[in-house]
């Protein structure tokens, strides 16, 4: 099992290799650990971040059509699309999970009905759960009373799928790969993200997912079946299931909050940080080129896209969510977690669960649910997003 880090100080000891390195600002946003004396060239704010989300979808799109359309070569077709659909799958990932989720705790902007708005149209776009159920079940149960019980609707699609206590890691593990790949897991997945636009909806709404739906579906048909499986099913539909699934995942460690233990612990305790890296070797000479390469391939082939497809924005910084979702500036949650992290570190009563590497992160997910006692669960009510 890869455990967290141990405290404060050997996190920051992974952070500050990186200062070997030029370009801090790009570190700090791969890793999503800030450094404590580093200076921000600007500061950001939510429209930036709602307009680079859309900016990357649309660049998502143009470069899968590319990929369909004009190019030739086969090997530069699939890296186009391969390039594409990662942009389009993490741009929607980062508006459903950062953008619409900081408009439901009423974040993004000052005015509620503005962040009602938007929510309601980026949700009718990319076919997931309105504003009102996703409030309602995420700001008043997940982060309330709720949160670790069979109540809590995401402990509950997590126990749902499969993944409950008292199993082998080896089980678990093959649970995840079969549901990755399992037609029935996106079927019901896409199922239940289409009722959620069409049932129980305001009027208006249930207009809006209607037209956008029948326009989707022209769309289709005169695009005809190659482009709209590679630019819209794959990309929309089953790649950002399978990123939300691991989000999910790797996001708390699910375990049932125990007998009187209190909800704010449980927040403490079953919440993880996702940071997004490895430390750097010591130096530049021949003797370091070796750990340089390896150091290069996890990061451009692991880090870099964990950090887009699963932990988008601030939820490599989730676990600072859980304690201060409150907070309007989530824009800046590295640099607010760092401070909040400095100073239980002073006061020697650091409790944060620093974990690098989101494949460590489901390791120690999977771990901790192995160890514990079976849990017997009826059906339970369960949403995924």
């Amino acid at each position: 099992m890869r455990r967290p880090v141990k405290g404060y100080h050997q996190s920051t000891e992974i952070r500050r290799s990186y200062e070997i390195l030029p370009f801090q600002g790009v570190w700090t946003w791969l890793t999503g650990k800030e450094l404590s004396d580093r200076k921000e060239m600007w500061q950001s704010n939510s429209t930036e971040r709602v307009l680079w989300s859309l900016a990357w979808v649309i660049l998502g799109i143009m470069l899968t059509s590319l990929a369909v359309i004009y190019v030739q070569n086969r090997t530069l077709q699939i890296l186009c699309w391969a390039m594409g659909a990662l942009f389009a799958t993490s741009g929607a990932r980062y508006i459903v999970a950062t953008i619409i989720h900081h408009s439901v705790h009423g974040h993004l902007y000052k005015s509620q009905r503005i962040n009602k708005a938007l929510c309601e149209i980026l949700s009718t776009i990319f076919i997931v759960q309105p504003y009102e159920s996703y409030r309602q079940f995420h700001v008043y149960e997940h982060h309330g009373r709720e949160f670790s019980t069979f109540e809590d609707k995401d402990l509950a699609a997590i126990y749902q799928l499969g993944f409950t206590p008292g199993k082998s890691k080896s089980a678990l593990y093959a649970r995840f790969i079969w549901t990755l790949l399992s037609p029935k897991f996106h079927l019901v997945f896409f199922y239940g993200r289409l009722k959620s636009n069409l049932i129980g909806v305001p009027f208006y709404r249930l207009v809006m997912s209607l037209i956008w739906l029948t326009s989707l579906c022209a769309i289709g048909y005169f695009a005809g079946h190659t482009l709209t499986l590679l630019v819209l099913v794959l990309p929309f539909i089953i790649l950002y299931q399978m990123a939300s699934l691991v989000h999910l995942l790797t996001e708390h460690v699910w375990l049932v909050r125990k007998e009187g233990e209190s909800v704010r612990d449980s927040h403490i305790n079953n919440c993880l940080a996702r940071f997004c890296g490895s430390t750097c070797p010591a130096g530049f000479a021949p003797q370091y080129w070796a750990s340089w390469a390896k150091w290069t391939v996890m990061h451009l082939f692991v880090h870099l896209p964990c950090r887009m497809l699963f932990v988008q924005g601030s939820l490599v910084c989730h676990d600072w969510h859980h304690r201060y979702g409150s907070v309007r500036q989530w824009y800046d949650y590295a640099r607010l977690r760092e401070m909040h992290a400095q100073k239980l570190s002073a006061e020697e009563r650091y409790d944060y669960i620093d974990i690098w590497g989101v494949h460590n992160a489901l390791d120690y997910v999977l771990s901790s649910l192995s160890k514990e006692a079976e849990v017997e669960i009826d059906h339970l009510e369960y949403r995924l997003n």
